[in-house]
């Protein structure tokens, strides 16, 4: 929460209590039509002159489609562009075609990785799980991943201080579509998710709002 939404937060109260009770559920009302959603301060802030590229890792293919694994990089550097996060962006995919094409037997690192596609800085996204859409179940797919920075120069960890990675999980939810009874529908939503788990990712980096539609939570 930023400082601005806890002074205002106190303002409410305040005025909350110069108020008649005539129930107990007037404050939270007054305090979101006053503030709004919530706020999020960026957990990290990147370099901006520091060349920088968005690395998608699935060790595992726990994404059952590569057009996903797109959507998401793209997302990401969509948002990261969008709010001038960095002055050079390095494509996603072209640190991909590295990783595909690294006759180590997948031992390249990702410090090896950002280097060979000329970037300073890697936003490193671990794949840990991905839900598939069900209808049967009328379950909406389920994005988990970590999420690293790190200097290519020197293999790093610039950020979290977790070595593990800052977890994050991107559920796409009813209020955006549910579960359709059709195969395209399921596949559609899986993009969707996609392109949300992106914008979550770049939302790390900068002040932002936490509304429905980016689907977003922490863990």
């Amino acid at each position: 929460m930023t400082s601005t939404t806890k002074r205002v937060l106190i303002m409410m109260i305040g005025l909350a209590a110069l108020l008649p009770c005539t129930g107990c559920n007037i404050i939270a009302p007054i305090y979101f039509f006053a503030v709004g959603p919530p706020e999020y301060d960026p957990e990290y802030k990147l370099d901006k002159d520091k060349t920088t590229v968005v690395f998608v890792d699935d060790p595992r293919s726990e994404i059952p489609r590569r057009a996903i694994r797109i959507a998401m990089i793209q997302s990401a550097e969509e948002d990261i562009l969008r709010k001038s996060l960095v002055k050079d962006l390095v494509s996603g995919q072209s640190a991909l075609r590295v990783a595909q094409t690294d006759k180590s037997a997948g031992q390249m690192s990702v410090a090896e990785i950002g280097r060979a596609v000329e970037s300073d800085v890697v936003i490193w996204a671990t794949i840990d799980s991905f839900v598939r859409a069900d209808t049967t179940r009328n379950q909406e797919p389920r994005i988990t991943f970590r999420v690293r920075l790190v200097d290519a120069s020197n293999n790093e960890v610039l950020w979290p201080p977790d070595p593990a990675g800052r977890r994050l999980e991107v559920t796409l939810t009813p209020r955006i579509g549910t579960v359709a009874n059709d195969s395209g529908a399921g596949m559609t939503a899986e993009l969707q998710l996609g392109r949300n788990a992106g914008l979550a990712l770049g939302q790390l980096f900068y002040e932002h709002l936490v509304t429905d539609h980016m689907a977003e939570s922490g863990i």
